[in-house]
């Protein structure tokens, strides 16, 4: 009897065993290391393993958060640090899901907030052995990570998380309309749900180009592909595609060709026959009216 009651344990033991490894990591937590640090967020989204192994990689300077679909690693103060991540990474992140995404991230993307140019190239260095760098910051989406200068501004911060978060929503995007949308949001606001992009410092790129007449068309821009759009051209390229989702924002139209755009990706990847049709004019047409109302803009 006393046999039959060891081999019923151990049977029940390994039962258990089996059953907690075949749980999700949404049902099997490892025990937080403090309720503050670790409070889960409404992402859903497991950090444990990324803090953990982020932790251990950074110095006693660093300070690390679970926001949204991002794990923040910054070495400025907590006051600064939280002042970015509310006003600036958690509503962008609203805003996007309100104007533009559905599809959410299934993973975590980690941002480094830098204090300054030197431990930005310093540990950019150490981690990824890069070196040549922006001087803003940068993405890299096969590491899922964005590198930020954040002495420099919030700009490319919001400018990186549009490229961080879209990719979940629309994976085929082209370089054109991903680049466009991303540097929109390099000067924008931030208010009640919606992200509004302005006139920023690109425009004179564009302006100059159709003053010298090195001014290429909207159709050619559309039909780049990835090597084409950040070629020898690309500084054009970025200014001619933003700036055409500036106008058709102020047009109340560029929520409407995010959407359809996505949508309709298989019938046209390169996005004229959406343009033609949320427009309502042929790509010429549209041109013709784009040309006029950047030559009418003013950079401040």
């Amino acid at each position: 009897m006393k046999i039959h009651r060891i081999i019923y344990i151990y049977l029940l033991v390994n039962l258990c065993v089996l059953s907690v490894n075949g749980c999700s990591k949404e049902q099997v937590s490892s025990k937080p290391v403090s309720v503050k640090d670790t409070k889960k967020d409404s992402s859903g989204l497991d950090f444990t393993f990324a803090r953990k192994e982020l932790d251990a990689k950074l110095s006693d300077d660093f300070s690390i958060y679970e926001k949204s679909y991002f794990l923040v690693a910054s070495n400025l103060s907590s006051d600064e640090t939280e002042k970015i991540i509310n006003n600036t990474i958690l509503k962008a992140v609203s805003c996007f899901y309100n104007d533009y995404f559905e599809k959410k991230p299934d993973d975590i993307t980690t941002i480094f907030l830098f204090k300054d140019d030197k431990s930005y190239r310093s540990w950019a260095k150490k981690l990824f052995d890069d070196d040549d760098l922006s001087r803003f910051g940068y993405y890299k989406p096969l590491d899922k990570v964005m590198l930020m200068n954040i002495s420099t501004g919030t700009g490319t911060l919001v400018h990186e998380m549009t490229h961080a978060l879209v990719r979940y929503d629309f994976p085929d995007i082209t370089s054109w309309f991903n680049e466009g949308l991303g540097s929109l949001y390099e000067r924008c606001s931030l208010n009640k749900g919606e992200i509004l992009g302005y006139v920023n410092w690109r425009l004179p790129e564009l302006q100059d180009a159709i003053k010298d007449k090195s001014y290429t068309s909207l159709d050619k821009l559309l039909k780049t592909n990835y090597d084409e759009f950040y070629g020898s051209n690309s500084t054009f390229n970025y200014a001619q595609a933003r700036y055409l989702l500036l106008f058709l924002q102020e047009k109340g139209m560029l929520k409407k060709f995010y959407k359809y755009y996505r949508d309709t990706y298989s019938e046209d990847n390169t996005g004229k026959t959406q343009l033609e049709k949320v427009y309502g004019k042929s790509l010429s047409e549209l041109e013709e009216d784009y040309l006029k109302w950047v030559k009418a803009l003013k950079y401040e």
